[in-house]
């Protein structure tokens, strides 16, 4: 009997979700501007774009993260009608997004799939991290959306959607061990 509940108990385990780490961006740091920046974290790569206002170079970086060009006299954040978009290569929640020079003028919309979240400034002007909750998919865009709006996307947080293999691996194996414990139940009947 105690091994027909060590059985179970293996089977219960296997069907549990396993600890995902979270994998932390930080777009601060070096200068320069490109058409798209790469980052990788924790085993997830997002590609950060910009909207492709006639150039190919309106990425912006620089100590306090990324933010848009589109043109000579632009400042190099994220202004109004600006946005980056940001792919991964699988789906993710998004956890929290840290925006630096965000104050109480600046406005943006976060977007994915058919979804907008509106997103406004609380404070002087600072790196705040905006949590973020149920937000899911591959691609996203951060658009600012005020007259006054210029901020820069300094970093971000972001988990696996979707089970790794470990996962399923486990599941297999507690479905495995129920039907040992269905066999060996039988055979002592």
């Amino acid at each position: 009997m105690s091994r027909l509940l060590s059985i179970a108990a293996l089977a219960l385990a296997a069907t549990l979700p396993t600890v995902v780490q979270a994998a932390d961006f930080t777009f601060a740091g070096g200068s320069g501007t490109t058409a798209t920046a790469s980052f990788g974290s924790s085993g997830l790569a997002v590609n950060v774009q910009g909207p492709s206002h006639g150039g190919t170079q309106d990425v912006t970086y620089n100590s306090n993260g990324l933010g848009v060009s589109t043109g000579f006299l632009d400042a190099t954040g994220i202004g109004n009608g600006e946005s980056l978009t940001f792919t991964f290569s699988q789906a993710v929640n998004l956890l929290n997004l840290k925006l630096a020079e965000w104050d109480l003028a600046d406005h943006a919309t976060l977007t994915w799939g058919s979804n907008t979240l509106n997103l406004t400034g609380s404070g002087v002007i600072s790196t705040q991290t905006l949590s973020l909750s149920g937000v899911t998919g591959t691609s996203f865009t951060l658009t600012g959306t005020s007259l006054l709006t210029t901020f820069k996307l300094n970093g971000l947080t972001a988990t696996p959607a979707v089970p790794e293999p470990a996962t399923y691996a486990l599941m297999g194996l507690g479905l495995a061990g129920l039907a040992a414990a269905r066999r060996l139940r039988k055979s002592q009947a």
